[in-house]
């Protein structure tokens, strides 16, 4: 492997965004890269936007899987690089995030990731103050900051690529918080380094969540967290955190079940949360307006 960083952009029908995601990583201070974009069966104008790199990066023709681990492992399968870095089709990296992250990861072997911290774009333009909270920037092991919230952001992120062939690739069993499952196996296995300063910009349009599939990213991240409990080797605060986290999501699905009207569902999840944490105050909130 000749390039250092592999990085890979997944995107459909979102050729409005692409452009932007790639001319930030052709402009990064960091020059030794290589750009491979997969799409996964577009229809817009997407092949108009690769067109205007024919020598730049290089694409992937998928036809359409609706898959995004499927679409993520087809870039990997192609990387040539010792690291390999993601960008989401409408995010943006900022100019100096390879140059910085490369350097954090040449520091110290031990560390098999990094991810970084990043502003919410929103669509006026203006952005948000740092997203990660202090306890999220983590130099060591991230898996208990990762099991009480998905600090780790994939267009953050670059990966020693010999950790795929360790571990495996994206589970494409899973069509849902696909990268929290990669993260909770990769966080088990080494540690990871965080650049506390911002080095994407996560953008938020309308488009990105509809409340079912909130529902839905709750429910896989619910079964995430208990594939991980099977883990009989789990620290204690890990395994503690997890029960807490499950309970949270049960509570947030029962609180957009309830808005959807849909009571019955509603208490189910409302119980499944007390079973797991009974301490869980918010469960009982819901609770109370779930049986009332």
């Amino acid at each position: 492997m000749s390039t250092r960083v592999s990085v890979i952009i997944r995107t459909y029908n979102r050729a409005e965004y692409l452009r932007a995601a790639i001319e930030s990583v052709l402009a990064q201070t960091y020059p030794d890269f290589e750009l491979i974009v997969v799409d996964d069966g577009s229809t817009d104008s997407t092949r108009d936007v690769f067109a205007q790199y024919p020598d730049r990066l290089t694409p992937i023709f998928l036809a359409h899987t609706a898959n995004q681990a499927a679409v993520m492992n087809a870039g990997v399968r192609c990387a040539r690089g010792k690291l390999v870095a993601f960008l989401d089709d409408d995010d943006i990296w900022l100019p100096d995030k390879l140059q910085q992250q490369s350097a954090l990861l040449d520091g110290d072997t031990r560390f098999g990731f990094v991810y970084g911290n990043a502003h919410l774009l929103y669509a006026d333009g203006r952005l948000s103050a740092p997203v990660l909270a202090p306890d999220q920037i983590v130099r060591g092991s991230v898996l208990r900051a990762l099991v009480r919230s998905m600090c780790v952001h994939t267009s953050t992120v670059v990966i020693r690529h010999a950790w795929f062939d360790r571990i495996g690739l994206f589970d494409e069993s899973q069509h849902a918080c696909e990268e929290y499952f990669f993260f909770l196996r990769l966080a088990q296995v080494t540690d990871a380094i965080c650049a506390p300063e911002p080095v994407s910009l996560i953008r938020e349009h309308a488009a990105k969540l509809s409340s079912g599939q909130g529902i839905a990213t709750y429910v896989a991240a619910i079964t995430a967290l208990e594939m991980l409990l099977q883990n009989r080797a789990l620290p204690w605060q890990v395994r503690l955190e997890a029960h807490r986290s499950i309970a949270r999501h049960h509570t947030h699905v029962a609180k957009q079940l309830l808005e959807l009207g849909q009571r019955d569902e509603a208490r189910q999840h409302v119980r499944q949360a007390l079973a797991r944490f009974p301490l869980h105050r918010p469960a009982w909130r819901w609770a109370w307006r779930a049986f009332k």
